[in-house]
């Protein structure tokens, strides 16, 4: 049984499926009814109307309603988008049982306690007709799938069908609307009779339920009872009884699409028959739930079943089929009904390549969850079978020559989780222990494959010589022929990796569980990662694209992370192989059949030609037109290719945003130019950022218009300063002087005058603005006396004073950048901005039919020797250089007076260099280099991100900004819940990994990452952490001297503080790992000793005050605090009159005096005194109070309640810090960090321990 979803509630009494979406519906015995979604675990809704237990409920097939009925003798028609109750239907007089629409008619059909069975019109809101007939209480009702049939069943021991033909014909005429009123002659029969009457329970029969496709009927009944009836139209008899159950079997129902019965029981079981009689009966019990009631879905392999405290839904078996497929090999194998297939998937063709292969007792799910299949074996068929419940796999070996004879198929078999070929003639396999073992054709170990350092859970096939090893948190690739690790990934997913898929020629593998997905190269590096909300179900490549799909999607999945969706499916299917044109996925179903799906592959072979700069493909499939714009062109914009989306768009605002992406000048100005045509206040917001592009390009007549177009006069004079463009400039000032209204105008004017360094237009801009003091003085200081005594005249006795000008400069105008004679000479090149492959060019005359100049395969592995050697191709990019035009012109392209200059000056000159002689290949091809198109290199991996890679260490991930990993990192390997003491901690880890080095002003400063070195090689090698050994030991000290100064708390902040420092230290060997597990011991120990003393120091029980001074005194902590310890317990215990418990710690003191510091522990206690103690205490040998505590027991505290356990129990301990517990589930109270009872994978340094 796999079970799909449960839920926690009162007690099911009814469930129902909905028929399309992923609900089911149930009906609770206190009055509630719930919907819930199976699939993601969510509950959706619930309704409360009814009063008391709610028995039945029933989705309609196609409209938002469903129907309830309870014990208050009501039917309900809800509509659960309206989220409320339409309408009551009336008339019962008792508890209602069963409540069903029909599948075709608006009917309703109920059962109830009163002995009669109801049919209503819901559309009308009327009752039909009531069939009477049973003698007791009527348990179900339901309609016939396809026939005008019902099937009721009774306490009467009976089960009757009832014919509805002459109801149907009455009420659903075509002469006669469907609410006629046929409920008058409420009791009356004429229109339904009863066919058949089951008799043959001794007890009141349950349920009864017809087969959906066969003229079967199944009941249960009080006599612990499953009996299959058969019907025509004549007679219904009985042909089987199913016994097993030893209570009453409450409800049956038969299986939607195998020949299987299901019956539930208040014997707290599920029973699974097989009507065939071919396999033995399933059993699923629960411990202390009886089941009520069983629901199966329309058209899905799903069952519900209700209980008493709730429900679940769940599989009898696995619909994946059990099949392998090769994607360089034109066929799959797969296994059916006890044979192995080969299916050919270029003909369509499907042979047997097996004999049968089970036993027919068989138990109904025992099935092969994997099959492997030896491609590397041309002689014969090599299959592998294994049963992943059992543990066991079978071997069946057959000749591929003898045809369809397989007399001779050998057939092994022997146990294992798993396993995977390895050669033509040899298989691995991974036993129960976990070792893994070579094996050969006829099933003998050849030998045993050692792999230190790690626990291995899954092994999957890699190639030849090849396997790929699951651990708790990584994928491994090892070589057995080498015995090393080839590669290694770490996954940080709770769920398993679970199919591996390998494309052609092993160059990327795709490794995917539930809901994730990884992508990487042949050597495990990883290449991308994808989450999906829904299950992942299969997948297969084509080429470099990873095609995958889910329950209702095929996707697709590119090695840079690229996705999308292919198309939409109607049921889950398994891919299998993608055909060679890429047009069609071949795939099985769950019914074991294989078939073909077309798909459109456009979008992501556009991808990729974009990816890996095919231009003509990116042409072609631009030119048909079958691919969406925005979408595509909001992808060329994200991955940085705005120049190829731009010769597309046909949106001018598009068009101009990609033109400024890419730094086109002339097609943003074509665009803006048309903008403002249409819409003028767009286009002058275009021209805007036109000027602001521009001036960052240096080209200055676009800027000069795009000033003139925005009216923008200011940037526009400053422009023609710095160009040196004083004719304009003058013109401006004109301009400002006599056409300008507006208030900046006076401003504008001033300026202008500055740039020009025109006095007297500066004078008499001063007068204008009404200055004429201002005006005065300039004219005074510059020595226009003419001006200065026209403007005195007008100021007559309010002339200004004349401040002292001998030290006064003149105030030139700012010297041009660039002073040019020509208009086309203004522009200067600030951003050189290259032209691209589509730059220039008519897209319409493109050859398509040449090759295309791509770049070498970004995703190539050159150094793996296991991939074969690819032919190199030219790199290319999406720019020319322009150099490469001058050469095309015949024209040095270093002869140009932009560059460092021309002439023998700027050369090497007269200098004699003698014979250089040959320059040889090098020279020519980097001569031939230059033909081709410029290629950006790509951006090297950050130190963060190797040191993220190189190492699943918390202090290493913190370090490199990875706290997301950090965290799962520390969850995975101490079981950590609570981080907020470490997170303090984990930011100052990252922050003093990196140094800050400032730079110019206005500059940002320079990080650089601290690296620590390694022991071995000194090569810079992990982040340096800035917490280490010794800083722990220094804070133990620090420690140690609180606790002897008796300040407790402080001490016991030390102590935690230290337990939280220690996940982020470096673990480099063993040496380290025991180091810091002592530290652990010591830091528990002292906490849990401390939080003794404060309890003891709380409590006002002297029996307590004892057994907390005696619990105290027995951690294991530094002889001195340890003699403390044991004082403060004696003088406790003597004061009680312990004697006997006093003479144990006296023991115990003499002990530590011997073997201790003698020196350091005589300043603290006399042994002469401790010794005529005991020999006190030895001769009284009583205790007067009753303590829990005995000297010399083994004492295991549960570190919550600070109380010893239970001899004998089996204590549950923090993963961390090594606490013991009494029950597991909450978190750690010493470190309050990890979860108790958590289980780990402790750290390990990638490879094996340094020594």
């Amino acid at each position: 049984m796999l079970v799909k979803f449960e839920n926690k509630s009162h007690r099911v009494k009814g469930l129902a499926f909905h028929p399309r979406r992923p609900w089911v519906l149930a009906s609770l015995h206190n009055g509630v009814i719930e919907l819930w979604d199976y699939r993601m675990d969510t509950k959706i809704d619930e309704f409360c109307e009814h009063e008391g237990p709610v028995r039945g409920v029933d989705f309609h097939s196609s409209r938002p309603l469903f129907v309830s009925g309870g014990d208050d003798y009501k039917i309900k028609v809800w509509n659960y988008q309206l989220k409320r109750c339409l309408f009551t239907l009336n008339g019962h007089l008792d508890y209602i049982r069963t409540v069903q629409f029909h599948k075709n008619y608006p009917w309703i059909l109920s059962a109830s306690d009163d002995q009669t069975i109801r049919m209503w019109n819901w559309q009308s809101r009327s009752c039909l007709i009531v069939l009477t007939g049973h003698n007791h209480y009527v348990m179900s009702a339901q309609f016939h799938p396809t026939k005008d049939l019902v099937l009721s069943a009774s306490l009467d021991q009976t089960a009757r069908v009832w014919d509805i033909s002459g109801l149907r014909k009455k009420t659903v005429s075509p002469m006669t609307p469907v609410d006629s009123g046929v409920g008058n002659d409420m009791f009356g029969v004429s229109d339904v009779g009863v066919k058949h009457v089951l008799e043959g329970h001794s007890r009141g029969v349950n349920w009864a339920s017809f087969h959906p496709s066969m003229p079967y009927i199944a009941t249960a009944a009080d006599d612990r009872e499953v009996k299959l009836w058969r019907m025509n139209d004549d007679k219904a008899w009985e042909v089987d009884t199913m016994r097993g159950h030893i209570n009453n079997v409450s409800c049956v129902l038969f299986h939607p699409k195998k020949d299987l019965i299901i019956s539930n029981s208040e014997d707290k079981s599920i029973r699974v028959w097989d009507m065939n009689k071919e396999s033995a009966p399933q059993v699923l019990r629960r411990e202390n739930d009886r089941y009520w009631i069983l629901a199966v879905h329309p058209t899905l392999n799903l069952i519900g079943a209700g209980h008493d405290s709730g429900m679940m839904v769940f599989k009898l078996e696995r619909e994946r089929p059990a099949y392998d497929c090769s994607p360089s090999h034109k066929r799959m194998y797969y296994f059916n009904d006890n044979y192995i297939f080969e299916h050919v998937f270029r003909t369509h063709s499907t042979g047997e390549v097996s004999t049968q292969i089970f036993r027919r007792n068989s138990r109904i799910n025992e099935k092969p969850r994997t099959l492997l299949y030896n491609y590397s074996n041309r002689q014969q068929h090599c299959v592998l079978l294994l049963f992943e419940p059992l543990g066991t796999y079978e071997l069946h070996v057959t000749d591929k020559k003898r045809g369809g004879d397989f007399s001779r198929q050998a057939t092994y078999k022997g146990f294992a989780k798993s396993a995977a070929f390895v050669s033509r003639n040899r298989f691995v396999v991974l036993d129960k222990n976990r070792a893994v073992w070579q094996r050969d054709l006829k099933n003998e170990v050849k030998k045993k494959i050692a792999i230190p350092g790690m626990v291995v859970n899954h092994i999957f096939p890699a190639g030849l010589g090849r396997i790929l090893l699951r651990t708790s948190d990584a994928m491994v690739l090892y070589d057995i022929q080498a015995m090393k690790v080839v590669g290694e990934l770490r996954i940080q997913s709770r769920h398993p990796i679970k199919y591996v898929v390998w494309s052609a020629k092993h160059k990327f593998v795709a490794m995917f569980s539930k809901s994730n997905i990884h992508i990487a190269k042949a050597n495990l590096d990883e290449c991308c990662f994808t989450f999906e909300n829904s299950r992942i179900k299969s997948g297969a490549w084509d080429e470099e694209t990873f095609v995958y799909n889910t329950a209702t999607h095929i996707k697709y999945l590119l090695p840079n992370g690229d996705k999308g969706i292919i198309r939409t499916i109607e049921d889950p299917v398994y891919i299998c192989q993608i055909s060679p044109n890429s047009t069609e996925v071949h795939f099985m179903n769950r019914e074991k059949k294989c078939g073909v799906a077309k798909i459109d592959p456009t979008e992501y072979a556009y991808k990729v030609a974009v990816t890996k700069c095919k231009y003509k493909t990116v042409v072609r499939i631009m030119r048909s037109g079958k691919l969406v714009g925005k979408s595509i062109i909001a992808y060329l914009q994200k991955k940085g290719f705005p120049e190829v989306a731009l010769h597309f768009v046909k949106d001018e605002k598009i068009k101009f945003q990609l033109a400024l992406q890419c730094g086109n000048i002339i097609s943003a100005k074509e665009s803006a130019e048309k903008m403002e045509k249409i819409d003028p206040k767009s286009g002058k917001a275009c021209w805007e950022k036109l000027g602001v592009e521009a001036l960052r390009q240096g080209v200055v007549h676009i800027v000069e218009e795009a000033y003139m177009k925005t009216s923008n006069f200011d940037r526009l004079s400053f422009l023609y300063t710095i160009t040196g463009n004083t004719t304009n400039l003058k013109k401006m000032l004109g301009i400002a002087s006599k056409f300008r209204r507006d208030k900046n105008a006076i401003v504008s004017q001033f300026h202008n005058t500055l740039y020009l360094g025109d006095i007297e237009q500066r004078v008499e801009c001063l007068k204008k603005a009404g200055m004429k003091k201002l005006a005065y003085v300039t004219a005074v200081a510059h020595g226009l006396q003419a001006s200065a005594d026209a403007i005195a005249k007008e100021l007559k006795e309010d002339v200004p004073e004349i401040p002292d000008l001998s030290k006064a400069k003149l105030f030139k105008p700012p010297v041009p950048v660039l002073r040019a004679k020509k208009k086309e000479e203004y522009n200067w090149p600030l951003v050189e901005v290259s032209s691209g492959y589509f730059d220039g060019i008519d897209i319409s005359k493109i050859d398509l039919n040449a090759p295309d100049p791509e770049k070498s395969d970004q995703y190539e592995d050159e150094e793996d020797d296991f991939l074969e050697e690819d032919t190199k191709d030219d790199l290319g990019g999406w720019g020319i250089q322009e150099e490469e035009e001058k050469k095309k012109k015949g024209a040095d392209p270093l002869d140009d007076d932009n560059m460092w200059g021309g002439g023998d000056d700027a050369g090497l000159g007269d200098l004699d260099l003698g014979d250089l002689g040959d320059l040889g290949e090098e020279e020519k091809a980097d001569d031939n280099a230059e033909d081709g198109f410029f290629v950006f290199p790509s951006a090297g991996k950050s130190w963060d991100t190797k040191w993220s890679e190189s190492s699943n260490l918390a202090g290493d991930l913190a370090a490199a900004g990875q706290f997301d990993m950090a965290l799962h990192s520390l969850n995975r390997q101490i079981g950590a819940v609570n981080f907020e003491s470490l997170e303090t901690r984990l930011i100052d880890v990252h922050n003093m990994a990196h140094a800050s080095l400032p730079m110019m002003i206005g500059m940002p400063s320079l990080t650089v990452p601290l690296q620590r070195l390694d022991a071995d090689d000194n090569s810079i090698g992990l982040p340096r952490l800035c917490y280490d050994m010794s800083h722990c030991t220094s804070m133990l000290q620090q420690a140690y001297k609180l606790v002897s100064a008796g300040n407790f708390p402080k001490a016991l902040e030390l102590f935690r503080e230290t337990l939280a420092i220690i996940p982020v230290l470096e673990i480099a060997n063993q040496e380290d790992d025991a180091k810091q597990r002592e530290l652990k011991l010591i830091c528990k120990e002292y906490i849990t000793g401390l939080r003794l003393e404060a309890a003891r120091r709380a409590t006002k029980d002297p029996a307590k005050e004892s057994a907390f001074a005696a619990y105290f005194s027995r951690c294991r902590m530094q002889a001195i605090h340890q003699v403390r310890a044991l004082l403060n317990a004696v003088k406790i215990a003597f004061k009680l009159k312990n004697y006997k418990a006093t003479a144990g710690f006296c023991r115990r003191i003499l002990e530590l005096c011997v073997s201790g510091d003698k020196a350091q522990l005589a300043k603290i206690v006399k042994p002469a005194q401790i010794r005529a103690l005991l020999k006190k205490t030895e001769g009284m040998n009583t205790d007067a109070v009753p303590v829990d505590y005995r000297e010399g027991e083994t004492l295991v505290l549960d570190c919550k309640s600070l109380q010893p356990l239970a001899r004998g129990s089996q204590p549950s301990k923090c993963p961390y810090c090594f606490s013991t517990y009494k029950a597991p589930g909450s978190v750690c109270v010493t470190c309050g960090i990890a979860k108790i009872g958590a289980d780990i994978t402790p750290y390990r340094p990638q490879g094996k321990w340094k020594k």
